[in-house]
């Protein structure tokens, strides 16, 4: 297999876990406000928009950790090719 093709199924698979990660963190939040709705007796409602973002970012966040973790790891900074090239950019004329 070639770089592009390494990449393609590595984000794939991230994609994959992204989603989850984020279905995992989202009932973690869910659960969690549930344990605590009796003390917040009627705003139990009005947070539970928060909980889903908040597992979306938490899970964001997660992934991009274990993401430099595995290329790291297994050494697959070499066997992926970058997915935004550099431009290069015109020298500044004075």
């Amino acid at each position: 297999m070639n770089k592009k093709m390494n990449t393609v199924l590595f984000i794939i698979a991230g994609t994959l876990v992204n989603l989850v990660l984020a279905l995992l963190c989202i009932l973690a939040l869910l659960f969690a406000l549930s344990r605590v709705s009796g003390a917040l007796g009627d705003k139990t409602a009005s947070l539970v928009p928060f909980a889903f973002v908040g597992g979306v970012l938490i899970a964001m966040i997660i992934y991009q950790k274990l993401t430099r973790w595995v290329i790291e790891r297994f050494n697959l900074g070499d066997k992926l090719s970058p997915l935004f090239a550099a431009r290069h950019r015109k020298p500044k004329r004075d």
